[in-house]
């Protein structure tokens, strides 16, 4: 598949009518709630995106960036590509992820532009740029941040660019558990123990699902797409309950069924969480295993501790779930 990766803006010809933010020219973007993030970066543009390297890698990342916008089709995807996305895998001394994204909805290019607030919708690099400078400053799971990309005009933010560390030798769990299903239980104790390192490290990844987990040849897990993560841990036993409940929910009940699922949770438990308060982890576990709960809930209730505690007595009241330990459920 041939897919046109110039900048989204230099497809547009010269006699097309340009959203406003383009009307300012030879103004350049500046995302000031970024500068936290970006002041020990290097900053330059590349065909009109503003670009910022990380410092020991920015002459090698700049020619491979060059070379990407000229030949694009010289590069292999890592996913199929999209009208407004598409993810790339350069290669000089040592590989690398480029992940690319267009902004279609003003309301989005000027809540980005601005970082009016935090965003839950998927495929935001504004915001996985923010979530992993923070949690690769405190965690060996999550990939390193090579450069963060953007192009617009104040006040709207067009077009996004992240590029990342590639993992070589690893394959995602749901990639492993289709080729060989009878790894399930091995490989849940496994994602059981990241999980815990997980809330260890002080974060929750909040799509913690079998295509955004990594496993390499020597069984080692790690976490891609941070999109939507909480840089910090409300409650371990609440954030547990969510971890361990939305992976059974969301995709591995394909794999195995709710009664063996329930039966490792709890010999993990016993096993590795000897202090964990039931009363909290209990309902939460239950609630994001047997029913769908929006992103935008997640995002709120990981994320401010006043939301958090009224999604807890909402789940635990007089109709809330049982505390009873999951092989008796």
């Amino acid at each position: 598949m041939n897919y046109d990766a110039r900048p989204f803006g230099s497809r547009i010809s010269s006699g097309s009518q340009r959203h406003p933010s383009f009307a300012i020219q030879g103004q350049e973007p500046y995302m000031l709630h970024l500068r936290s993030f970006t002041r020990t970066l290097h900053r330059q543009q590349i065909n009109g995106v503003t670009f910022h390297f990380d410092p020991s890698h920015r002459h090698e990342l700049d020619r491979l960036i060059r070379h990407f916008f000229a030949k694009p089709e010289q590069y292999p995807t890592l996913d199929i590509p999209e009208d407004t996305r598409g993810v790339f895998l350069l290669e000089g001394e040592r590989q690398w992820v480029l992940k690319r994204n267009r902004l279609t909805h003003w309301k989005k290019q000027l809540q980005n532009f601005l970082g009016l607030k935090r965003s839950f919708g998927l495929h935001d690099l504004t915001n996985e740029f923010i979530n992993l400078s923070v949690v690769s400053g405190k965690s060996a799971l999550s990939p390193q941040v090579s450069a963060f990309g953007y192009k617009g005009r104040f006040p709207f933010l067009r077009e996004e660019y992240l590029l990342v560390g590639f993992w070589a030798d690893h394959c995602s769990v749901d990639d492993r558990l289709l080729a060989h299903p009878e790894q399930a239980e091995t490989l849940l104790a496994a994602i059981f123990r990241l999980f815990g390192q997980m809330l260890d490290d002080d974060f929750v990844h909040m799509d913690p699902h079998p295509k955004n987990i990594l496993v390499a040849a020597d069984g080692r897990l790690r976490l891609i797409d941070f999109e939507c993560c909480a840089l910090s841990v409300l409650d371990r036993d609440f954030s547990l309950g969510f971890l361990l409940g939305y992976f059974y929910r969301f995709w591995f009940r394909r794999f195995i069924s709710q009664q063996d699922y329930d039966r490792l949770c709890e010999a993990y438990l016993n096993e590795a969480q000897p202090n964990l308060d039931r009363a909290i982890f209990q309902p939460v576990y239950q609630r994001f295993r047997d029913q769908n709960v929006s992103r935008s809930t997640r995002y709120r209730i990981l994320t401010c501790a006043r939301a958090q505690a009224a999604f807890q007595r909402e789940i635990s009241g007089p109709r809330g779930q049982s505390t009873t330990p999951l092989n008796r459920s």
